[in-house]
């Protein structure tokens, strides 16, 4: 996220996270960082530094189709993290109960606050190479994970295979020959989905056949987003943030952006677990990846939107999934 949302009060943002968690804020400051929420910095007089994310309830359609849904969703998703660390998961990075003991807090109609602890190491970034080293380390820490099911298997979140956002982009297909008026970009979007019906249609069938296959697999609690940006690396070990799609799913949804096609890919993995390792559900997974972007930056683009640097990213971010797409079918 390039630029803080349109229609969010900063200050008011301030006082909700003071008032909800019972710190006294010093300083906050918007962090163009990440993908899908959006995050402050915070300095408080009595805590030190506190990361504060904020999601629109809208743009989230893993966790509900409304916004109430939505929100009950997110704090599923956080509590969930919450058992994970607490049952000696180190390397979960879960919210900072309110003094209320919820995960998350509705700031209004469409947006809600988390809070979280400020890990101090180096950032990873979306699409960066794990040399040998982390690929060993990250097969470690996704078998501890997963191997922790139990702990939240009753109330973990599960999600359906469809994908997120589907009708949006059903409904954006049908509609190529009438123009697309919610703003700068629009156009621009339809153009591109014009030109691109048939890769698009093509990766929707063959989502649909491989999620037929990974819906009789193994379930096992999984984080959902496994790329570098998720990583924080400090002198005790790898953190892992952003549990917004924690949920209940085939361990290969942790497990395909470590696949180089060999066995000794993940090989750490396989004995630290046992699980043989379903190639399918490795193509699924990689494929949900850029066909849930392909939905979601669409409907962004249809929607409502001005020319900031939130719409500009995904108008380039759709060509270059679109891009990943070719390559792969």
């Amino acid at each position: 996220m390039k630029a803080p949302p349109e229609g969010l009060d900063e200050a008011a943002l301030s006082e909700a996270v003071a008032r909800c968690w019972g710190v006294d804020v010093e300083s906050i400051s918007y962090e163009a960082v990440g993908g899908g929420s959006h995050h402050w910095l915070l300095r408080t007089a009595d805590a030190g530094y506190r990361f504060v994310t904020v999601d629109d309830l809208g743009a989230k359609p893993w966790l509900g189709a409304d916004h109430d849904s939505a929100f009950a969703g997110l704090e599923a998703a956080f509590r969930t993290a919450r058992k994970l660390r607490a049952s000696g998961l180190d390397f979960v990075v879960a919210p900072i109960p309110a003094a209320d003991g919820t995960m998350v807090t509705r700031l209004d109609g469409r947006f809600s606050a988390a809070l979280f602890p400020y890990i101090a190491g180096r950032a990873g970034q979306f699409g960066e190479k794990f040399g040998r080293r982390d690929r060993q380390d990250l097969c470690e820490m996704w078998a501890k994970l997963h191997l922790a099911t139990a702990v939240v298997r009753d109330g973990a979140p599960r999600r359906s295979l469809d994908v997120p956002g589907r009708a949006d982009l059903d409904g954006a297909l049908r509609n190529l020959d009438s123009p697309w008026t919610g703003g700068p970009y629009s156009e621009r979007a339809r153009e591109w989905m014009t030109a691109s019906r048939d890769l698009v249609e093509a990766s929707l069938d063959r989502y649909d056949r491989l999620a037929g296959e990974v819906a009789t697999r193994e379930l096992v609690i999984t984080h959902g987003e496994p790329h570098g940006g998720n990583l924080i690396r400090t002198e005790d070990g790898l953190h892992l943030i952003d549990w917004d799609t924690v949920a209940m799913a085939p361990p290969e949804r942790d497990l395909w952006m470590l696949d180089d096609g060999t066995v000794e890919g993940l090989r750490a993995y396989i004995e630290a677990t046992g699980h043989a390792i379903d190639r399918s559900a490795l193509d699924f997974y990689r494929l949900a990846w850029l066909v849930t972007d392909v939905a979601a930056f669409t409907t962004k683009l249809r929607r409502p939107h001005t020319d900031d640097a939130n719409s500009a990213h995904a108008w380039r971010a759709l060509g270059i999934t679109g891009e990943s797409l070719s390559s792969m079918l």
